[in-house]
């Protein structure tokens, strides 16, 4: 029987509250394997976690959207636009989208348990889906409605006035809702954005429709401008989907070079070759990796110890936040050689 050595090292989690913590953790387990194995699992978490500003955001950009819904719908009534009351309408279910996003991004900072081994970052993927699904669906129904209102030739009894009142307090209410919600990293956060930048378009489309209404007394601009904006957050709805699928299927990072960073590892000292290179990320901003570096078999615990560290900074560098190596050596074959990466 031989013996399975595994060492994991972890390194510092930085936090905008300024926590450092530094773990490192040796397990040793006996395995009936014939081959011998050296495993290494670094942890690097060096990126800035914003948890509570990402909360705060979506919190903030709910209550906002709320309170316009109410506004809208009481505008849209009077003024007698479909862009308007249609765009009440998406916004009502923009406020149940950024709820549930709410909910989902609060469950998904828990920490790792014996069942969530990776924690519940997740879940803020699974919400920024919904919320992008939610999107797709407004996004064709105004598109539906606009073409139904292009084909009736508008509605007549626009009051212009009352549609250049309301977008200027919706361009007001969802420009500070993007505003917020504009910096975050996370795919949770980006589809928020996507959800007020579009109110924000659409405001400024009801804008520039309400004075091209009241100076020619053209309808049917409502319904030509509401297209416009469905078919613009459409496309960028789907391609949110897109990313957040790339996410939960596990693909490489679309800006991640694979080649480049594996030849990165295989400049290292005492590393003859790496190979079963897997690069992923749980929720669109921290990325992960495995791998098996074979070293000489001759080299000693102190310089397998080295080329673990060597390895754990050059991930640190391609911005691999946790990292679990497996050392194998060159006298033997790879137990996965079955993989075929």
């Amino acid at each position: 029987m031989s013996q399975n050595n595994e060492q994991h090292i972890c390194c510092n989690h930085d936090h905008d509250h300024n926590h450092n913590h530094d773990h490192e953790h040796k397990h040793e387990h006996e395995h009936k394997h014939e081959h011998n194995h050296s495993h290494s699992h670094g942890h690097n978490h060096a990126h800035i976690h914003s948890h509570h500003h990402a909360e705060g955001n979506i919190l903030t950009a709910f209550l906002l959207n709320f309170i316009f819904v109410i506004i809208e719908a009481v505008g849209g009534w009077f003024s007698g636009s479909f862009a308007i009351l249609s765009d009440a309408v998406h916004d009502l279910g923009d406020c149940l989208a950024i709820a549930f996003a709410f909910v989902l991004e609060k469950k998904s900072k828990k920490k790792s348990d014996a069942v969530y081994t990776y924690g519940y970052r997740r879940y803020s993927v699974i919400s920024a889906l919904i919320t992008s699904s939610i999107l797709v669906a407004g996004s064709a129904l105004v598109i539906y409605g606009s073409i139904t209102k292009l084909i009736s030739g508008g509605n007549d009894d626009l009051k212009s006035g009352w549609m250049l009142i309301i977008a200027i307090i919706g361009l007001i209410f969802n420009g500070l809702a993007v505003l917020k919600t504009s910096h975050g990293s996370g795919a949770n956060e980006k589809a928020i954005n996507l959800h007020m930048l579009e109110d924000v378009l659409g405001w400024a489309v009801v804008l520039i429709g309400s004075i091209l209404i009241r100076i020619f007394n053209l309808p049917i601009i409502d319904p030509i401008l509401s297209l416009c904006v469905g078919l613009f957050i459409l496309y960028h709805a789907v391609r949110n989907i897109k990313g957040v699928m790339s996410v939960l299927l596990e693909t490489a990072p679309t800006d991640f070079d694979t080649e480049e960073y594996t030849k990165a590892l295989l400049e290292t000292e005492n590393v003859c070759d790496v190979h079963h290179v897997h690069i992923w990320t749980l929720d669109g901003e921290n990325m992960l990796a495995t791998l098996h570096a074979v070293v000489p078999s001759s080299i000693d615990t102190v310089q397998i110890l080295a080329v673990k560290k060597s390895l754990r900074k050059k991930s640190e560098a391609f911005s691999v936040s946790h990292i679990t190596v497996e050392i194998d050596f060159d006298s033997e074959e790879c137990c996965d050689s079955h993989c075929a990466t």
